[in-house]
């Protein structure tokens, strides 16, 4: 059983001599991962991270954006609006910009940007905070798979090595992705094909790198007897692992779609008062209350 750990303890212990870390995220106007956006911030924020969301806006109501833009705000996260690529799914659009962020004129080339997905609380900060400085690229749980495939969350590098590793060209993150999708995916590809696409173009890109092995570093993480990762509150065995995790040590949760209701919205309240005062617990359950009125 791992020793719990609060996040007071942080300053406790040092962090990464790593600076300026972004966390890159994207989201479309489904609302299974838009409602998340401003309490995803929220948490990377609480961890040391400048949140930083590229959302892909295609005719989400004109309320429940505002409602979206001015939580994110209040809690410290930038949102980035991407013109949509006609043609293609807007989920595959969000999902593949991430690995384009670095081309935002946003970044320096020494910002530090770790990639992520948007229905992913991230809660302890000595997990997310323990990179070495010595190392181009910080790989997390990359056993998950074997070693043989790199998941989108969580991969981290500077900007300038994101522009290197991945063959990002001047321009826009929509002028980058315009261009791999005229090379990697037709109109007319099945779902399957899509949605693997950023995971594929990030495995690649790296394993094809110089920098790869010796120049990277990894955090193995293993897994449990529910056959999702150590310390994951997860969907896929959501009371199991929301009560090992509780009782024990949360790195991250991996989100109910549709978590308005019942017991999942509960046990997602708990988790946030594990990491906020009340007042801001209270903010995100009115925001939740907002969202679902005008959904």
């Amino acid at each position: 059983m791992w020793e719990q750990e609060t996040l007071l303890s942080k300053h406790k212990k040092g962090e990464s001599m790593i600076k300026n870390k972004y966390s890159i995220l994207s989201v479309d106007s489904n609302p299974d991962y838009l409602f998340f956006v401003p309490m995803t911030c929220a948490f990377w924020k609480e961890i040391g991270y400048q949140p930083y969301v590229i959302l892909v806006d295609t005719g989400i109501d004109p309320a429940l954006r505002e409602l979206v833009f001015k939580a994110t705000e209040e809690v410290g996260g930038h949102i980035e609006v991407l013109e949509h690529i006609e043609g293609y799914r807007t989920c595959n659009v969000a999902q593949i910009s991430r690995l384009y962020a670095a081309a935002s004129p946003y970044f320096k080339d020494d910002d530090y940007l770790l990639t992520d997905d948007m229905d992913k609380f991230v809660v302890d900060y000595m997990w997310f905070n323990q990179q070495s400085s010595n190392k181009d690229i910080h790989i997390y749980d990359p056993d998950e798979l074997n070693y043989k495939r790199l998941k989108i969350g969580n991969i981290g590098m500077k900007a300038s090595v994101w522009k290197e590793v991945i063959g990002i060209k001047d321009g826009s993150i929509r002028d980058n992705l315009v261009e791999c999708f005229d090379k990697y995916l037709s109109k007319d590809s099945d779902w399957g094909t899509g949605w693997n696409l950023d995971e594929w173009i990030l495995t690649s890109s790296v394993f094809k790198s110089k920098y790869y092995p010796e120049d990277c570093q990894n955090f193995t993480r293993g897994g449990n007897k529910w056959g999702v990762r150590n310390g994951r509150i997860c969907r896929g065995a959501w009371d199991q692992t929301f009560d090992a995790c509780m009782s024990t040590k949360i790195i991250d949760v991996h989100l109910h779609r549709d978590p308005y209701k019942g017991k999942v919205w509960n046990d997602t309240i708990a988790i946030m008062q594990r990491v906020f005062p009340q007042n801001q617990v209270e903010k995100f359950i009115e925001y939740k209350e907002k969202f679902v009125k005008i959904m």
